[in-house]
């Protein structure tokens, strides 16, 4: 088949024919303290950047991860000014008030009440493009909160589908009663959780599924009435327990009768906050004293990485499911044939792309599409095909710039452009870290590659300076909460409780105090975003290092060091020994 764009296919080829394996030198060396500095270009990343028709990267991968996970909000929520037109009202948006892109509340976002195209300009090839689309991006409305139909009384709730009574909830699916909590799947009754799936009456749990009754649990399924567990399955009536299968009525792993479990468990009240710290400590040393995976990879081939299950010749992800063939990225399922990917599903053939799913194929440089097709360079767009450099648009094909053109004309004026991004060496990199949505401290990327503000500030990304509250009532330190969650009473949800580790005050809510009194959990004791960076600090904040299998002694990747007292296990060990 003859090709559409035959002039950037030709310098494209050029480049891609005389590619061999090599190192390079990350464009961000010397700005980013996190950046690699050099890397390496292997023949299997050849072989993708010829499949998917791009030129290799100028950015090591850690550096394109934090550029993506910088076009994520995870954490935090604002109150700004609403900019559609004759608006004077405030909205609920995950965009920080320092931001200046023009933002709409989600009803009016959403609706006919507006048309993207009405935005349109043409690109002049000749001028940098993304010097251009950074001043389209100023001029088109963005949506101050994304979230998917089917949800109902859950207006603090973002980016999922189907929740109910959902509360500081992000990325979560047909759950009812979630708080403070991302990642929630066909769960109920949910509260500092993250990653969930098919669960009910959870509280701070950390990737498990199947799961009832359970708290302080981690990468544990089929777990009925467990509280502090790590890897553990089909087990019910456990406490301090790592590493079990198909037990009852275990304590740190020791065999107990029913009775004596009973009788131990009735002596152990975690409402009271001196009795969790003192079994948190405890069950913190015990996994310690136990063999851990080095990494937790489940029914997979040829793979690398963490979190994975039912996928293959994957390389180098994390938190991924049922995907084959994807090279560099986070957060996904039903992925192939895929590159430097996040936040994504049910899609092929996608490169350097966040949030981009739902039938998704051969789609590059974007964010937030879906039921996207042969596009590159889009934000927040659904049901497109042949689209570039394109903002906000739905059901619209061969637009460039948010102008539709016959498709002759389109591919024509795709072929110059490209040609000419390819020229100036633009051609190949996602976007910028300062055109995310986001403020970087409200970002995803500030969680897992934390930032100060004088950096941020001297990169020229946006920065959301605190926001003072005034406090119904005076600030109390957390520690001065009650010390069990049943002293608890109405007077609580008005005090300005200051978080232990933050100093930052945060409001406890009458819901949630409801759920740590029914089920006996002591009060948090500092911010929901405190609490968020602590759980992901239980992800390895999705890294793996060289380390070596404390049993064997075979050089292992994993996502615990021997040098903090674990004690990894490479997966033939582990499955000797535990399984």
């Amino acid at each position: 088949m003859p090709s559409k764009t035959p002039q950037f296919d030709a310098a494209l080829d050029k480049i891609l024919d005389i590619l061999v394996p090599h190192a390079r030198t990350c464009t961000e060396k010397g700005i980013s303290k996190y950046c690699e500095g050099s890397f390496d270009v292997t023949a299997e990343d050849i072989e993708f950047y010829k499949m998917l028709r791009v030129p290799p990267p100028a950015c090591c991968p850690t550096c394109r991860r934090q550029k993506r996970l910088a076009f994520a909000n995870y954490s935090n929520i604002y109150r700004r000014a609403c900019n559609v037109p004759d608006h004077t009202d405030t909205m609920i948006s995950l965009t920080a008030p320092v931001m200046p892109w023009v933002t709409y509340d989600y009803d009016t976002y959403y609706s006919d009440a507006w048309d993207p195209r009405s935005f349109g300009r043409e690109y002049d090839p000749r001028m940098p493009f993304l010097d251009a689309y950074r001043d389209f991006l100023a001029t088109v409305p963005q949506p101050g909160v994304r979230r998917g139909p089917g949800c109902v009384n859950s207006d603090f709730a973002f980016y999922g589908r189907g929740m109910k009574d959902c509360y500081y909830v992000f990325g979560s699916w047909t759950s009812e009663d979630v708080m403070y909590s991302a990642s929630i799947f066909t769960s109920r009754h949910v509260v500092d959780s993250y990653y969930t799936r098919n669960g009910d009456q959870l509280y701070n749990n950390t990737t498990t599924s199947d799961c009832y009754k359970c708290a302080y649990a981690s990468f544990s399924s089929e777990c009925v009435e467990c509280d502090f567990i790590y890897d553990c399955r089909n087990c019910q009536n456990c406490f301090g327990c790592v590493n079990l299968r198909s037990k009852n009525y275990c304590w740190f792993n020791e065999q107990l009768t029913k009775e004596e479990y009973k009788k131990r468990r009735a002596e152990v009240d975690l409402g009271s906050r001196s009795v969790l710290r003192e079994w948190k400590e405890k069950f913190e040393t015990f996994i310690k004293e136990n063999p851990v995976r080095a990494t937790r990879i489940y029914q997979s081939q040829n793979v690398s990485g963490n979190d994975i299950k039912e996928s293959k010749n994957c390389t180098f992800v994390f938190q991924v499911e049922r995907s084959e063939n994807v090279r560099y990225g986070q957060f996904f399922l039903d992925v192939k044939d895929s590159m430097d990917v996040a936040y994504s599903g049910f899609a092929e053939r996608l490169y350097y792309t966040q949030n981009v799913g739902m039938n998704s194929s051969n789609v590059k440089f974007s964010f937030a599409c879906k039921e996207t097709r042969d596009s590159e360079f889009l934000m927040t767009c659904d049901n497109c095909t042949n689209c570039f450099g394109c903002i906000g648009l739905k059901n619209v094909s061969y637009a460039i710039g948010n102008v539709v053109y016959e498709p002759e004309e389109y591919f024509q004026r795709v072929d110059a452009i490209k040609t000419a991004m390819l020229a100036r060496g633009e051609y190949g990199e996602f976007f910028p870290l300062s055109f995310a949505p986001y403020a970087y401290n409200s970002s995803f990327a500030h969680i897992i590659y934390p930032m100060e503000e004088s950096e941020a500030i001297s990169r020229r990304l946006f920065w959301q300076p605190e926001i003072e509250v005034a406090p119904a009532a005076a600030g109390v330190p957390a520690a001065a909460l009650p010390e069990n969650s049943s002293d608890a009473t109405d007077e609580l949800c008005t005090l300005a409780v200051l978080g232990e580790k933050s100093g930052k005050p945060f409001r406890l809510i009458p819901r949630e105090i409801a759920f740590y009194k029914q089920h006996h959990i002591v009060f948090p004791s500092d911010t929901p975003y405190q609490r968020i960076i602590d759980r992901f600090k239980i992800m390895s904040n999705f890294r793996i290092h060289k380390d070596a299998c404390f049993k064997c002694g075979t050089e292992i990747w994993s996502a615990y060091k021997t040098s903090d007292g674990y004690k990894p296990y490479c997966e033939s060990c582990y499955l000797s020994e535990i399984i």
